[in-house]
């Protein structure tokens, strides 16, 4: 009777267990359909606006594998101030990568009255979608921030720069009037000023910089920004929204007060040691100037048809960044390229497991530092525990500097031994900038027991039958379906044993097979290698080059190389961006002159497919660029 009973609660022990699988796997279906959802969207940073207000239009593509280019209506009832500015934003939850990619405006109203903006296109993975329509209302007021003194001899000027003044306008300056004997170039050069800031120039590899530019200015302009820098070299985390409400101040430059806008402030991580150099970038500006002859009655003479009108392009200064190699003296051996001040905290999900079952312990980083940088630690596991890849859930704010909050990894892990364990000691190094050392952190060892089973209704069903030892015999009989369930299972298991010894007899011939073919396999590996060089893996970009019109050039040449990159790295496609190929490219051990010439080519590539302009003169340098990646990564695994 016991041994029918064991029988039984084994039976009773699979059944739970495939039935917990069953839901588990249902569940996580449902989520990736979920998040498989294409979604694309138009927004506006407000539905009503002043006749002289900015306005930010963004169109959202969420949950793609490949945006192939986004189309925006028709925009002419608005003056284009900046864009289109692409924005990218991945994040990973328990595994699953959520991604989406926008592009944005900056514009300004050129009518009053209300006005409807059309569906925006877009072609992703070789279909078209489209967005909603939005409406947005101009009403017939000016935005000012602040009173004007209406006795100021400015006062009377201001009507004539309703339409071309910045939302956020400081106190009012009279450099836009021009003087009898004065030129306009000179005006420029002393009141207006593109500057690159950054907060330091030296640092060490990782360690993070702020760089800022700003425009100070006296005038009245239309601004356009139109050389966005790029930071190669760098790990780049953008610290403000185009259209960023805190982007004004009014400050003092040599002596002499300005109102200051804030175009771009990012925060860069260095990757490599070296003099690296922060590019320019340029702005063009229309700018309004009034002449005047004197003044009656103690006011300015002004004819408000006597404006000039002088369109300038501003370049901000270059600046170059010395970074620090890290010390190779007392580097720690699992140092792992973390610069900043971090803790570990490691904890385990159920401190009492079932033999084989799924455990799960949940290691913490935290503090602040290149966070994004990070990647799970090391662990040294007995050989009694399999593990698991790790899932990663991380919670950083990017306002902070340098970037502060956590990453915690979550490892499954199984042990097939019986018994008291512990954890492995887990040890975490980085490099402090503020002391220039090294240190370490430990995560203490968390004891925990593996038993038999850990199933409260098989338990419960022998003690039940230990206690009835005595009585067996009659219950036996009493519970007839206990019986029949008993014998199907016996007839079951007879069943596997037959076929499990069969094909361990099958299992003994392809082993003798499989070793005569081992010699041939490994010359027809290095042959398939061999070829693998000799292939090209742009063929469609190279056809569609030598077309007359080649239209979808870019389509074909982002495509065609992240499909590349995503075989070499062993990545899903949808995290090949220009963002994430420098993590991805470390991982893999490859140097960082391809990984730069590699994020590089995305970012230009991403530009020209983003931007539905025609740009003929740039195809030939950047498949040739492109070609020289994928030979250098191709001599590498060939070399492995």
């Amino acid at each position: 009777m016991l041994c029918c009973l064991i029988l039984y609660s084994n039976v009773l022990r699979m059944f739970l267990f495939f039935t917990r699988l069953f839901y588990c796997s249902l569940c996580v279906l449902l989520q990736l359909v979920a998040v498989a959802q294409v979604s694309f969207t138009t927004t506006l940073s407000a539905t009503q606006i002043a006749k002289n207000e900015y306005l930010t239009i963004k169109f959202t593509v969420a949950n793609s594998n490949n945006v192939e280019q986004i189309t925006p209506p028709n925009l002419a009832a608005f003056e284009l101030v900046s864009g289109p500015n692409q924005e990218t934003a991945m994040n990973t939850i328990n595994g699953v990568v959520q991604q989406s990619i926008a592009l944005s405006y900056i514009l300004l109203p050129k009518k009053t009255g209300k006005i409807a903006i059309q569906s925006a296109t877009a072609s992703i993975d070789g279909k078209i979608y489209k967005s909603n329509a939005v409406t947005v209302f101009v009403n017939n007021k000016n935005k000012h921030n602040q009173q004007q003194n209406t006795n100021s001899p400015l006062s009377s000027l201001s009507s004539i720069f309703d339409d071309v003044m910045p939302k956020q306008q400081a106190p009012q300056f009279d450099d836009y009037i021009l003087k009898p004997n004065e030129s306009v170039p000179d005006k420029v050069n002393k009141n207006m000023q593109l500057r690159l800031e950054a907060n330091k120039k030296t640092c060490y590899e990782g360690e993070p910089i702020i760089a800022t530019y700003k425009l100070y200015t006296r005038l009245r302009s239309e601004s356009n920004l139109t050389k966005n820098p790029s930071f190669n070299g760098f790990s780049v985390i953008d610290m403000m929204q185009p259209n960023d409400g805190t982007n004004y101040s009014n400050e003092k430059l040599n002596g002499k007060m300005y109102n200051a806008y804030t175009l771009r402030r990012v925060q860069l991580f260095p990757l490599q040691a070296g003099d690296l150099n922060l590019e320019t970038a340029s702005i063009d500006n229309k700018i309004n100037f009034i002449k005047y002859s004197g003044k009656i009655n103690g006011n300015y003479n002004i004819d408000p048809n006597s404006m000039v009108t002088e369109n300038v392009t501003l370049t901000s200064n270059p600046l170059i960044i010395t970074v620090k190699p890290l010390p190779t003296e007392g580097k720690p051996i699992n140092f792992n390229g973390a610069v900043g001040n971090f803790d570990i905290k490691t904890s385990l999900q159920k401190n009492r497991i079932g033999l084989n079952e799924t455990g799960k312990l949940l290691v913490t980083i935290s503090g602040a530092g290149n966070l994004q940088l990070i990647t799970c630690p090391k662990i040294q596991w007995p050989s009694t525990v399999e593990t698991f890849d790790a899932k990663l859930t991380d919670n950083i704010d990017n306002s902070t500097v340098p970037l502060s909050g956590s990453k915690t990894f979550e490892i499954p892990f199984t042990v097939n031994k019986i018994g008291n364990l512990q954890t492995p000691n887990i040890q975490f190094s980085f490099f402090n900038p503020n002391t220039a050392s090294y240190k370490t952190v430990t995560a203490a060892a968390i004891p925990f027991t593996v038993a038999q089973y850990i199933d409260t209704a098989v338990s419960k069903l022998e003690a039940t039958a230990n206690a009835n030892k005595p009585t067996a015999f009659n219950s036996f009989f009493a519970k007839r379906w206990l019986v029949i369930l008993m014998i199907a299972t016996t007839f079951i298991i007879g069943l596997v044993l037959y076929f499990v010894k069969g094909d361990k007899k099958e299992n003994k011939e392809e082993k003798k097979q499989t070793t005569a073919t081992v010699d041939v396999t490994k010359n027809e590996d290095a042959i398939l290698v061999q070829k693998k060089i000799n292939t090209s893996p742009l063929i469609k970009t190279e056809d569609c080059l030598l077309k007359p019109a080649c239209v979808e050039f870019y389509k074909v040449l982002n495509g065609e190389l992240k499909t590349y990159l995503s075989e070499v790295l062993e990545q899903p496609e949808q995290l090949i961006t220009a963002k994430n190929i420098g993590l991805l490219m470390d991982a893999k051990g490859i140097n960082n002159s391809i990984t730069l010439q590699t994020q590089q080519l995305l970012q230009d590539v991403e530009w020209q497919l983003y931007t539905p302009f025609e740009r003929n003169e740039t195809l030939n340098s950047m498949y040739q660029a492109a070609q020289t990646i994928i030979q250098q990564l191709q001599k590498l695994q060939f070399n492995q």
